[in-house]
């Protein structure tokens, strides 16, 4: 697809469209004809650009977890609870794509693919198998834990109207991960 000027403006448009009106309701209720028309655009410009509804939040939530990415990059050396704070931080800002979108997941898909790059860069900081000497199936299940953990905690605070500052639930987190990754595999019998 070309990136000229007049292309990117009309992505622009139609982007700016979609997110006025997932911002009143779900993504499920908006159709392409409510787009075009809060955009003025036909909806043979909207089919140049998306294949429908759909596409467009999947390439919505890309960007997004790209410019998540950029931001767990710059905070991964200082450590566990800072790669969790930047991600909470912009989980609770309510104008932030990153957070609009994961409040829109009804099974919180999204926000399972927002901590899984969020847990990357918590594990290369944990480096629990380095740490406990743990063999690859204890680790792995050691991983899934502290995934669900980690998920269920951020899915809590979003869904419970994000009241608990973000540094708090940031501690909270790390200091549950750290304990868990600490823990060594019981011998087996």
């Amino acid at each position: 697809m070309q990136t000229d000027p007049r292309t990117r403006y009309t992505r622009q448009i139609i982007i700016t469209a979609f997110w006025q009106l997932l911002r009143q309701k779900p993504m499920e209720k908006i159709t392409v004809k409510e787009i075009c028309a809060l955009a003025q655009i036909n909806r043979g410009t909207f089919y140049r650009h998306f294949q429908d509804c759909y596409d467009l939040m999947e390439q919505l939530e890309a960007q997004a977890l790209d410019k998540l990415e950029e931001t767990l990059v710059s905070t991964r050396d200082r450590g566990v609870q800072a790669v969790l704070l930047s991600m909470l931080q912009k989980l609770q800002n309510d104008e932030d794509f990153l957070a609009i979108l994961t409040r829109q997941s009804p099974d919180n898909a999204f926000l399972h693919r927002v901590v899984g790059r969020c847990f990357h860069y918590m594990d290369l900081q944990l480096n629990a198998g380095e740490r406990t000497g743990a063999d690859d199936d204890w680790r792995a299940m050691q991983n899934t834990f502290l995934f669900a953990g980690a998920s269920g905690v951020m899915s809590y605070w979003l869904h419970s109207g994000r009241k608990t500052p973000p540094e708090q639930v940031a501690a909270a987190i790390a200091a549950l991960c750290t304990g868990a990754a600490g823990v060594t595999p019981l011998a087996h019998s």
